[in-house]
C-alpha cells in the first residue's frame, strides 16, 4: 500500500503552489516560490560577486607590478645616474700667426755652436668647441693632414748660417719638407682634453718646422683638422689654410701686411699670385689673416711696385702677441651658447 502523505504532496504540487525537489536522500522537499527567487538572486549576486572579486583581484595585481616596476627603475637611476651624452662640435675657427713658440737659435757653422733661447711666431690653429649637452665630453687625439705644403718664392736670394729650431706641437717631419711640394700627410698627437657639459672652450694648435734654415721661404699650406672622442667619435674641422713665418730678411708676414723685396726675382710675383689664388678657391676655406694680407699685397705690388707700402713691417721675430684674435669662420655651433671660456687650452 502506499503511503498516505502522498496524495497530498501531489496534490499540493499539482496545484503550482510550491517547487518539488528531490534531495539526495531520498526526500521531497517543497519550496515555494519567494524562497525559488530569493535562492535564484543570493545565487547572482554571489555570482556577480565572485566575478568583481576577480577583477579587483587583477587590477590590484597590475598596480602592484607597476609599482615594483618603477620603483626598480628609480632604483636603478639611483645607482647608476641619468644617462650623460656629449655633443662636441666646432663653434668657432681661426687661424693666424703669434708668438710665444719656443725656440733656440744658433750658428750651424760653428760645431757646438751655443744656443740662445728666442721666442718664435708661428702658425695658430684657434679652433672653439662646444658641447652643448649633460655629459662631459672627452677629446683623446687629434690629428692634422696637409692635403697641400708648399713654399712660396722667396723673390729675393737670402742666406746665412743662423739657423732656428722651434718647438711645435705638430712638427713637420724632414721627409715632407714644402720644397718641392710636399705630398699629403698627417700628424697625430695623443691627447687628454675635456670639454665640460654645457660649455664652449678654446683649443689652440701650432704647427710648423722643427728646424728653419737662415733664407727659408715662408710656406703655405691647407690642412685638415681631426679630434677623436667619446669612444673613437670624428670631429673633423677644415680645411684651413696657413702661412709660414719663413726665415727671410727680405720676404715674410708681419700681422695684415708683408715685406716683399723692393726687386724681386724675375716671374716670383706672379708665381705666388698664381699659387695663392688656387689656395684660396678651395671650397669652405678658413682664411689666415695672413694669407688673405699676402693676396693683397702681391696683387697691389703687381699694379704698383714703386707703390707698396713697406716702411712700418716690423720683424717676424718681434714679439708681438695676439690678445684678441681675429673672430675667424664661424662653426657648427649655436651663436645662442654660452660665451667662451677665457682660458686656452695649449697641447703638451
Amino acid at each position: 500500500m502506499g503511503s498516505p502523505d502522498q496524495p497530498g504532496s501531489q496534490n499540493i504540487n499539482a496545484y503550482g503552489n510550491a517547487t518539488q525537489a528531490i534531495t539526495q536522500s531520498g526526500d521531497i522537499v517543497l519550496d515555494s516560490p519567494k524562497e525559488v527567487g530569493r535562492r535564484a538572486k543570493h545565487n547572482r549576486f554571489v555570482r556577480i560577486g565572485i566575478a568583481l572579486g576577480l577583477v579587483v583581484a587583477v587590477a590590484v595585481g597590475v598596480v602592484v607590478f607597476r609599482i615594483e616596476r618603477d620603483s626598480q627603475t628609480s632604483n636603478d637611476l639611483a645607482r647608476s645616474g641619468p644617462e650623460l651624452k656629449s655633443n662636441l662640435a666646432a663653434s668657432q675657427v681661426s687661424a693666424y700667426i703669434e708668438g710665444g713658440i719656443e725656440g733656440e737659435e744658433y750658428d750651424a757653422s760653428v760645431q757646438n755652436a751655443a744656443r740662445t733661447k728666442v721666442d718664435l711666431h708661428g702658425p695658430h690653429i684657434d679652433i672653439t668647441l662646444g658641447n652643448i649637452a649633460n655629459g662631459t665630453s672627452l677629446v683623446t687625439k687629434a690629428s692634422i693632414t696637409f692635403n697641400r705644403l708648399q713654399s712660396l718664392k722667396s723673390c729675393a736670394a737670402v742666406g746665412g748660417q743662423l739657423v732656428v729650431s722651434a718647438n711645435y706641437q705638430f712638427k713637420i717631419p724632414e721627409d715632407q719638407q714644402p720644397v718641392p711640394p710636399a705630398k699629403p700627410f698627417t700628424l697625430t698627437k695623443a691627447i687628454s682634453y675635456e670639454v665640460t657639459a654645457n660649455k664652449h672652450d678654446r683649443l689652440m694648435l701650432t704647427v710648423g718646422l722643427p728646424t728653419i734654415p737662415g733664407g727659408n721661404s715662408p710656406w703655405l699650406g691647407v690642412v685638415d683638422v681631426a679630434f677623436e672622442h667619446d669612444g673613437g667619435q670624428q670631429l673633423k674641422i677644415g680645411p684651413i689654410a696657413l702661412v709660414d713665418t719663413g726665415a727671410n730678411s727680405e720676404f715674410y708676414p708681419a700681422g695684415d701686411k708683408w715685406k716683399i723685396p723692393d726687386k724681386p726675382a724675375a716671374g716670383c710675383i706672379d708665381e705666388n699670385i698664381k699659387l695663392v689664388s688656387e689656395v684660396l678657391k678651395t671650397p669652405n676655406l678658413v682664411v689666415s689673416r695672413e694669407l688673405t694680407g699676402l693676396d693683397r699685397a702681391l696683387r697691389h705690388f703687381k699694379d704698383s711696385p714703386t707703390g707698396q707700402p713697406r716702411e712700418d713691417v716690423p720683424s717676424p721675430f718681434a714679439p708681438n702677441p695676439t690678445k684678441n684674435p681675429p673672430a675667424g669662420q664661424g662653426g657648427d655651433g649655436d651663436p645662442s651658447a654660452p660665451a667662451v671660456d677665457t682660458n686656452v687650452y695649449t697641447l703638451l
